[in-house]
């Protein structure tokens, strides 16, 4: 995964919008800390519908954070889902500190997934992200740790410089996402073909001999002796 072309677009998606996104984390940040963070994976759902709304060529249009709430079933699971990873990630932080880690990047993509696919389960989106996720981890923790210059410049700033990296960061996670999905839809695209296809084999084809011994127009009967 081209980590730099994913933070580039995803750069140059915000152009001129960073400073709006931001005030529209920090209401995010605001209304889900009144009610003990669990409006949280709702509210992020209708910002990663406005984000990828923008990707695809569309206008910001902030009626996308009503969608979330009409399909309450789905809102309650993706709640659901972000408290058990956290628990997950937090009980492997525990144990050791590599452990959370890891599951922390098998189970990144959960979210998004569900937010794709409403109809899964809470198991199911976490088994896809784990699939998703295999082979990739420390890919996506080098594209985490690329960001290591912006953290510094937060402290640097004494934390003006989240008022950018907020949306950034934010807006290319889900570029990530939208690239990793992209690839595996690809090499799924595939291993479709190669097996519907399959290899092309050689058939060599004999001669058909005629074994009939050729007739003879001759009859005893018509033998001069």
């Amino acid at each position: 995964m081209d980590i730099r072309k994913i933070k580039l677009e995803s750069k140059q998606l915000i152009k001129g919008k960073w400073l709006i996104l931001f005030v529209v984390i920090l209401i995010m940040g605001a209304i889900s800390g009144l009610l003990s963070g669990l409006p949280m994976p709702v509210l992020m759902f209708g910002f990663y519908l406005i984000i990828n709304d923008l990707f695809l060529g569309k206008d910001m249009d902030f009626n996308r954070f009503v969608d979330p709430f009409r399909d309450l079933n789905q809102a309650i699971k993706l709640i659901a889902l972000w408290l058990i990873v956290g628990i997950v990630v937090f009980v492997g932080s525990i144990l050791f500190i590599i452990p959370g880690i890891i599951f922390y990047l098998m189970y990144s993509q959960a979210s998004y997934i569900m937010m794709d696919e409403p109809e899964i389960g809470i198991i199911e989106a976490m088994q896809k992200s784990k699939d998703l996720m295999q082979g990739y981890k420390t890919n996506y923790f080098i594209f985490i740790l690329s960001f290591i210059g912006h953290y510094l410049l937060v402290l640097l700033t004494f934390g003006i410089w989240i008022i950018y990296l907020a949306p950034y960061f934010q807006t290319a996670s889900i570029n990530y996402y939208r690239h990793r999905k992209r690839v595996a839809s690809e090499a799924m695209d595939e291993v479709t073909v190669e097996v519907i296809e399959g290899p092309v084999k050689e058939v060599e084809v004999e001669p058909v001999l005629d074994d009939k011994e050729p007739k003879n127009d001759e009859s005893p009967e018509n033998k001069v002796e």
